[in-house]
């Protein structure tokens, strides 16, 4: 009875904290291990997340009854979950397969609209979340330093074209050849990484976040994912355009508005004239949207790419998250999977404009860094998709209980 009323102290930042913990490491280990199996077939990956989803839903159970999920929140919620229905269902009908993670998806929405978090909670989440990806991005790169931890080999021909068009200014120094791969796989997923930590510092600055901000910074500089430099960028406008206090709340929203529009065409000329170019992605986009035109509706599925033959057999993904989605999945799995993305916008958007833009600064981080690069299986609890999931519920609770902004309280407490 003791350990039972113990557990119902417990506050809903700790599954979630478990849940967003578990998904990067997920990610992480699979990378490193490259999902050897270790028991009855399966990854040590999968089974430590299936061992820390276990420690979260026990830790769930203890959280005391809460008032459910409602409106928008609720709303995004099924939408996520119609959207994963649809996925499995494409999933079976190209022949794909999938982890057995993927049966945990639905179960994690389900627990969240029973027992949302406090926005107080919902941003302890997010910390952890950045502290996890920050720990991982240090401890990689030392263990690397130590002679410890090989990262995944780079073709030469790879190596040698980011060395002569990417400014890698202590990648030499450092022993790394070419772009950092990090931790997460792909340099691209590393620097995505990066700056969502920089952002996530910003939006709910602690005395963490000059931690962050110096790893995050660390990552990006031995990555240069220009993407996700652009992303950072664009997050930090969104923070500035909906500020309610200090001096730049003084400066005419709609001068902001425009002020950082303007900023962001002119960084992504700027990246886009670089020597780096494209990158190839002038092919690949066209390729891959040609294999979506073979089947608008439901796309050809990883299988069907896989087999496609030329560039998008070789490369197996489009270096563009939307089109990916097109080309694998079709219309159904877009329009399910981006709409319900897009009602997430949506919830961010207003709880922005009440003054709590953290969450619509991380989301458009991460929709930035998905025109080049990162991926989302939307299959799986993953890093990102935990993220996505936490920024819109932590905007959700705040509209859910009348958020509002430090600056009204302040004002109205002296009126």
């Amino acid at each position: 009875m003791d350990l039972w009323h113990k557990l119902r102290a417990q506050s809903a930042a700790i599954y979630l904290s478990l849940l967003v913990t578990g998904a990067v490491l997920l990610q992480v280990i699979s990378n490193l291990w490259r999902g050897e199996a270790v028991f009855k077939g399966q990854s040590a990956a999968l089974i430590l997340f299936f061992v820390i989803f276990s420690f979260a839903f026990v830790s769930w159970l203890g959280v005391p009854r809460r008032v459910l999920a409602s409106g928008l929140l609720s709303v995004f919620l099924i939408l996520m979950t119609v959207a994963w229905l649809a996925h499995w269902f494409l999933m079976r009908l190209h022949g794909d397969g999938t982890d057995y993670t993927a049966i945990l998806y639905v179960p994690i929405l389900i627990m969240i609209w029973l027992k949302p978090p406090t926005l107080r909670e919902a941003k302890v989440a997010i910390l952890v979340f950045a502290w996890t990806v920050a720990i991982v991005l240090v401890l990689t790169r030392v263990l690397e330093m130590l002679g410890s931890l090989t990262l995944q080999a780079q073709p030469q021909g790879v190596i040698d074209f980011d060395e002569a068009r990417y400014f890698l200014p202590v990648n030499d120094l450092l022993g790394i050849d070419g772009r950092w791969t990090g931790p997460f796989g792909h340099n691209g997923d590393t620097a995505m990484m990066g700056a969502l930590l920089i952002v996530i510092a910003v939006a709910f600055w602690t005395r963490s976040s000059w931690v962050f901000i110096a790893v995050g910074g660390f990552a990006l500089l031995l990555t240069n994912g220009r993407a996700s430099i652009g992303a950072t960028i664009a997050g930090m406008i969104v923070i500035v355009v909906f500020a309610k206090e200090g001096r730049i709340a003084r400066i005419p929203r709609t001068l902001r508005l425009w002020g950082g529009g303007a900023a962001l065409l002119l960084g992504a000329i700027l990246m886009y004239s670089m020597a780096a170019g494209s990158t190839g992605r002038s092919t690949f986009w066209p390729a891959f949207l040609k294999l979506w035109e073979s089947a608008p509706l439901v796309g050809i599925g990883s299988s069907g790419i896989a087999s496609s033959g030329g560039v998008t057999g070789q490369y197996l993904h489009a270096h563009n998250m939307y089109i990916d989605e097109l080309a694998r999945n079709g219309l159904l799995g877009f329009i399910t999977q981006y709409g319900a993305i897009t009602l997430g916008v949506v919830i961010t958007v207003i709880a922005a404009k009440r003054g709590l833009a953290g969450p619509l600064a991380i989301m458009t981080a991460y929709l930035v860094t998905g025109i080049t690069e990162p991926r989302n299986g939307w299959m799986s609890p993953t890093a990102t998709g935990m993220l996505v999931i936490l920024v819109v519920v932590t905007a959700g609770v705040a509209l859910q209980r009348d958020y509002v902004p430090k600056v009204t309280q302040v004002a109205n407490k002296n009126t």
